[in-house]
């Protein structure tokens, strides 16, 4: 890097220095009008003389082409120009290049006398931009204490974490890793809030592999949301899972934010509209509570059941439970991070739903017609 840099620096003087001559040469350009070229003596022998111009410099022969075609044009101060151009150029960026040398360098140095010995994610260095941005696993723990170029304590807790995790359950549990290293065969399909206090797994005390899980903002279940339905697809399709539950959370911001009056912008915006379309459809009740704390809770519950609708009026659902006659079934729970309780809150959805069902129901054929009878039989009707 230190080599090119210089040459670079290099260039640049002795292009800044060829635009002298040049100068010199324009300085004493001849004007002629009529019929004559515009020319300087830097050129004129090229000009006059056959054999010359054939053994002209490569700059003379530029001039005299371009003269050929804009024979009464040419600036006197175009060659001073471009080379200056093109010398500035080179040499800011080659300080450049050797600032940023010189600050790699630097930080280098001061990383690696550091005592600390955290995670390496990567080396901010421009030597070692082509690595890899993040070590895991193995290489994570030998990189510890070799020097560490960033620090993120978090994600060292992370992955020590994830260590001893690992080493408990293979000493505890092997048969079920071993099981967890074949597949999965869950029966629940949990969709939750993105939030950090709503762990699934952690909050029920159930394995890995038992509950199959979709979380975003404020536990929504829009009909077009590919993410949600295409993983409610996999779910209900080829999992088999047997109850799905849609858990809202107290404290959701999702839902704070959509009792506001700002403009929180796109996607953001976009996605919590659908809860203040909640909020209007059920305005009587909510407006009706004084307290703001106990109408935003209200507002969560209500949410979490119209995202329960959400999963009921979806194809993939509808069709299993065409099916099966009884289930995905479908649950409404509320989650307390301040007290760790998880409320199921005991909605009747064939009772909600029954005023509803000629709008939303759809119909399908028996499995055993498949597609193309399903069409035939559409067609007949």
């Amino acid at each position: 890097m230190i080599y090119s840099t210089r040459m670079l620096m290099f260039a640049s003087v002795l292009v800044l220095g060829a635009g002298a001559p040049a100068a010199q040469a324009n300085a004493r350009t001849r004007v002629k009008f009529g019929n004559t070229i515009r020319r300087s003596p830097l050129t004129s022998r090229a000009f006059h003389s056959g054999s010359s111009q054939k053994k002209g410099s490569v700059l003379s022969r530029m001039i005299n082409n371009r003269q050929a075609l804009h024979p009464a044009r040419v600036s006197p101060n175009e060659f001073t120009s471009l080379g200056a151009i093109i010398g500035g150029g080179a040499l800011a960026y080659g300080l450049i290049a050797q600032s940023l040398e010189s600050a790699g360098k630097s930080t280098t140095s001061s990383s690696s006398s550091s005592s600390a010995s955290p995670v390496i994610i990567g080396n901010p260095t421009l030597k070692t931009m082509n690595q890899p941005t993040l070590n895991t696993g193995a290489a994570l723990a030998q990189a510890e204490g070799k020097g560490s170029k960033r620090y993120a304590p978090k994600l060292n807790d992370l992955f020590q974490g994830n260590k001893k995790w690992s080493q408990e359950m293979m000493k505890n549990k092997p048969q079920l890793m071993d099981k967890l290293g074949k597949g999965q065969e869950p029966k629940i399909m949990w969709i939750g809030c993105s939030d950090s206090r709503v762990p699934e797994n952690t909050i029920s005390q159930m394995d890995p592999g038992e509950i199959f899980v979709v979380r975003n903002v404020a536990n929504q279940v829009q009909l077009s949301d590919n993410s949600v339905m295409s993983a409610m697809q996999f779910a209900v399709g080829v999992l088999g899972v047997e109850d799905i539950v849609v858990c809202g959370h107290y404290g959701c911001g999702g839902c704070a934010a959509s009792m506001s009056n700002n403009d929180h912008g796109a996607p953001l915006e976009q996605w919590i509209a659908d809860i203040r379309n909640v909020y209007r459809m059920h305005q009587k009740e909510l407006d009706a509570i004084t307290d703001d704390g106990d109408r935003q809770k209200r507002l969560i519950q209500l949410n979490t059941i119209e995202q329960c609708l959400n999963v009921l009026k979806s194809g993939p659902v509808q069709s299993k439970r065409a099916e099966t006659g009884t289930h995905p079934r479908v649950h409404a729970c509320i989650y307390d991070p301040a007290t760790g309780i998880l409320e199921n809150l005991d909605v009747d959805f064939e009772k909600y739903m029954s005023g509803y069902r000629d709008i939303y129901d759809l119909s399908y054929a028996p499995k055993k017609m498949g597609l193309v009878g399903s069409i035939r039989s559409a067609v007949a009707a």
